[in-house]
């Protein structure tokens, strides 16, 4: 007895080992990985988001009105606190932060695939290196950092579900504490967290009793209150999430039956539009191809059902898809829940891996009866493969878009641009800081989405007013000329360079000029400035 007690003990111990040092590889693998990119465009940043990233650190604000307790904080109460501490560059601590996410995420997916699926350390390794080289997970990594922060807690919280894989009091308090950083995170990855949990009630109903269940449901309790708190601030202005200045006019667009999370996709006046529904037709097609076809066939292959992996991709999928189904009323941000399919397609992929790889037949049929026709041999799996590592090592490496379709462009650029082309960096620091010295009482500055993060960097003058638009530059002038500003400024290129589609009005004439940026003058104004 006790020499089989020694065993068992020997056993988990080298168990735990094992498992550790694959936590740490899997880690490092998605460090190692999300840090080339990083480097190769170094100083510059990365990331449409990263930018306003950088200017909320250096705000220093986590919560800008005690309202915003009830967001989505937790990577600024990180992030803040270092920055006050190092004193670092804002930039270079998102470069290192980037790449740390990233390895959260890879590290997540093998826990997840050990504790919550029940694989081997072998095959949950292999998802893990799989998920690593993803064209999707490279996107939300290149700057949308609130998501994948998110998404790491949420890959750590989901084998902590009451009734699924643990009874422990312990189990059950860990997944209160990161049900609530999740909330605290991101808001999609909540929606996500909240659809399967209460799909993994459901499915419980009939093997547990009502009790079991009740007291299941108090783990969701806490996370729940909070996120219903911070709908009920949005829907009634409690906050605005995006403003860091009091002097910026931003119009915000109408929302279907007023709720801030639909869109009306047909008369959208985002940086993306859709002038017919064809248009959103095939962008969407077009968008979802350039991320899964190529591993598609593997995802039919594998599929298999588990209680969390259902809620997950049935979600998933609504929101990638119901713009389609209803385009005047439909969710919000339909390619971010898009990108995040790329989580239960890559352990649906890596299922049919070892399946097509262990078979003893020439090739594998999905189980799913109307994909009865896909056949996979080893050798096509093994081109999948080999095509996903040389499509995810040209997208982080390459300073184009690896697969920017017509229409897809600016929802998978080139990782090597942020608002502007990296080239442009240095010229729009010099173009804003030349304005910052020149403005003055009364002043006006017309800025593009492009710019708006920029400007809060580097744009400190409390006597101008920033007048915000992303396609209506016009409208934004008469804006700027009912209020009074004088004079108006424009920040632009000084040449076409093919991006965002919009030209300079005539009345601009330009004043400084840096590399390839413009600080343009309304000249109505300079007239009468003149005059004066």
């Amino acid at each position: 007895m006790p020499n089989s007690l020694s065993v068992n003990l020997s056993h988990r111990l080298m168990t735990n080992l094992s498992n550790r040092r694959a936590i740490v590889f899997s880690f490092v693998l998605g460090l190692i990985i999300r840090f080339i990119p990083e480097i190769l465009s170094y100083p510059y940043p990365i990331g449409f988001d990263t930018v306003f990233y950088a200017a909320r650190i250096k705000s220093g604000l986590v919560w800008p009105h005690w309202t915003s307790v009830f967001s989505s904080w937790l990577l600024y109460a990180i992030l803040i606190p270092l920055y006050k501490v190092t004193q670092v560059d804002p930039f270079l601590l998102l470069k290192l932060t980037a790449p740390v996410l990233y390895g959260l995420n890879t590290c997540g997916v093998y826990y997840f695939a050990r504790k919550a699926l029940n694989w081997s350390a072998k095959k949950a390794l292999i998802a893990a290196f799989f998920f690593a080289f993803q064209l999707a997970l490279l996107r939300i990594s290149w700057d949308l950092y609130r998501n994948i922060l998110g998404l790491a807690i949420l890959l750590f919280a989901l084998p902590f579900i009451p009734l699924q894989n643990t009874k422990s009091k312990k189990g059950f308090a860990w997944f209160v504490l990161l049900s609530i950083l999740v909330v605290f995170s991101h808001e999609l990855v909540s929606v996500v967290m909240f659809a399967v949990f209460w799909g993994v009630m459901g499915s419980h109903t009939r093997e547990s009793g009502t009790l079991r269940l009740l007291k299941a449901s108090f783990s969701i309790l806490p996370a729940s209150v909070i996120f219903l708190l911070s709908l009920f601030l949005r829907s009634s202005n409690g906050f605005e999430p995006l403003n860091l200045s009091k002097n910026v006019v931003i119009n915000l667009e109408p929302r279907p039956a007023g709720l801030f999370f639909l869109v009306n996709y047909l008369n959208y006046s985002g940086s993306v539009q859709y002038p017919t529904y064809l248009d959103l037709v095939s962008t969407v097609l077009l968008f979802f191809a350039a991320l899964y076809l190529l591993c598609l066939p593997l995802v039919f292959v594998g599929f298999f059902r588990d209680r969390i992996l259902d809620g997950w991709t049935i979600l998933l999928l609504l929101g990638s898809f119901n713009s389609l189904i209803m385009p005047i009323m439909a969710l919000d941000f339909w390619d971010r829940w898009m990108f995040m399919l790329v989580y239960p397609f890559s352990l649906y992929a890596v299922n049919g891996i070892e399946k097509v790889l262990e078979s003893h037949g020439d090739v594998v049929r999905p189980n799913l009866r109307c994909m009865k026709w896909l056949k996979l041999s080893r050798r096509m799996t093994l081109g999948i493969l080999l095509s996903t590592l040389l499509l995810g090592s040209f997208s982080m490496t390459v300073s184009y878009g690896a697969l920017s379709f017509p229409g897809t462009g600016l929802y998978l650029p080139s990782m090597y641009v942020n608002t502007v082309p990296l080239e442009d960096v240095k010229g729009t620091v010099e173009a804003l800081e030349w304005l910052n010295r020149n403005l003055r009482n009364g002043s006006g500055v017309l800025v593009h989405l492009a710019f708006l993060s920029w400007t809060y960097l580097y744009l400190n003058n409390s006597n101008s007013v920033i007048f915000y638009y992303t396609r209506d530059v016009e409208g934004a002038l008469k804006t700027a000329l009912k209020h009074g500003s004088n004079p108006i400024y424009l920040i632009w290129w000084n040449k076409d360079i093919g991006w965002y589609s919009l030209s300079v009005p005539e009345d601009f004439i330009s004043i400084f000029k840096s590399d390839r940026m413009s600080v343009l003058q309304y000249s109505m104004t300079q007239e009468a400035a003149g005059n004066e």
